[in-house]
């Protein structure tokens, strides 16, 4: 059963939401009980800070204004995906280590935020000096936090100075803690977290969005390309996890290739997916790398094409089946013919993203691409 709440003070536009919602259910009727809350105190605990509003399962889909009939209708078809965190993009999380690499992801994320109008959240995590140790706040290592705060600030500041790229709108740089409660402004905020990267990384993104990370390039083998954090966390994070090569520069994604197999086929990781395309007017390409004799991909694409019906009709999804047996190769093959800018992998078990990185770094195919990876983990990145 669906919760759908109006909020508002009882003026006009509190009841022509009301109207609206109302004709909207009769066109598209779900099993859910409407309920209006106009108290001043329930409002502001509800998190809304622009009444009229419209929530559904907990979730502000509308605020500010009186959406339509047919919008509200939309809003009500599209539910399960409202609580998709690639779909709804408010808040991007950074990890930084003050390293070029770094610096770049930082960039990136700026203009994706700034696309999206979300928040940005830049940490820095501190672990070189425990050496094995269980990690403590206290003492030195509270006494050296502001010097890394301080550093992190200018490490920021300068990268947005010394290039084109500007932080989104209004958006103000805050330390943690230092965001005003209430504010809809979009913020930039630094923070210092003490502890293991992985572990540290995985906790915190329970509250993000979308996870933007560097990669390391042609260090230690275990670090090329993906570094050995961004692997772990790519594997375990509770958000999407876009990995952002060195080389790699925001130009939007005009050709999105989503790697496909036969565990993939989630209706709403689908329909998050095309959403997200849609913001760069991105064409989708629904790829399949398979054995020769392999049955199965005509009832994939079937599936596909039913699921899809979300698409713009000016732009059909491309759908292909490549046969090889290095699934790597084969996607940068397609991918370079194809012009791709992003790579998108949906997992349903992680030990698929765990191989295929395994590939990647024995084969040393991925090296040289300067294509950034989506991971969507379909098992936690809705909530």
């Amino acid at each position: 059963m669906t919760t759908i709440q109006i909020f508002g003070t009882g003026d006009a536009k509190m009841h022509a939401l009301r109207k609206n919602l109302s004709l909207a259910l009769a066109q598209y009727p779900i099993q859910g009980k409407v309920e209006e809350i106009s108290e001043y105190n329930q409002i502001y605990a509800s998190g809304v800070t622009d009444p009229p509003a419209l929530m559904l399962d907990g979730e502000i889909v509308s605020e500010g204004t009186v959406p339509s009939v047919d919008e509200i209708e939309s809003l009500l078809r599209n539910r399960n995906l409202l609580r998709s965190k690639l779909y709804r993009l408010r808040r991007i999380m950074v990890p930084v280590d003050l390293s070029p690499a770094s610096e770049n992801a930082l960039l990136y994320a700026c203009q994706l935020a700034h696309l999206f109008d979300a928040n940005m959240e830049v940490i820095y995590v501190m672990d070189s000096i425990f050496e094995g140790a269980k990690p403590s706040t206290s003492g030195f290592l509270s006494s050296y936090r502001k010097t890394m705060q301080d550093e992190v600030d200018a490490f920021v500041r300068k990268a947005t100075k010394d290039s084109d790229v500007t932080c989104p709108g209004s958006m103000s740089m805050q330390r943690d803690g230092e965001i005003e409660p209430g504010t809809n402004r979009p913020w930039l905020r630094t923070n210092i977290a003490f502890g293991f990267p992985e572990e540290v990384l995985q906790a915190m993104s329970q509250k993000a969005d979308l996870l933007v990370m560097g990669t390391t390039g042609r260090g230690n083998i275990t670090r090329k390309l993906f570094g050995s954090v961004s692997i772990a966390v790519s594997k375990t994070a509770n958000c999407p996890v876009l990995l952002v090569p060195p080389q790699a520069q925001y130009k939007g994604f005009h050709n999105i290739l989503y790697a496909s197999n036969f565990e993939s086929l989630d209706p709403l990781t689908i329909k998050q997916t095309v959403a997200f395309a849609r913001r760069f007017n991105g064409q989708l390409h629904f790829v399949h790398v398979g054995q020769a004799a392999e049955t199965g991909t005509e009832l994939e694409k079937r599936l596909f094409e039913i699921n899809y019906v979300y698409a713009d009709a000016n732009m059909p999804f491309l759908f292909k089946k490549i046969v090889g047996d290095d699934i790597v190769e084969c996607l940068h093959e397609y991918a370079f013919e194809q012009r791709i800018g992003l790579f998108v992998f949906v997992t349903h078990q992680r030990s698929f993203w765990e191989d295929l990185l395994h590939h990647s770094i024995s084969k040393d195919m991925l090296l040289h691409t300067s294509t950034p990876v989506l991971i969507i983990h379909s098992e936690s990145d809705v909530g």
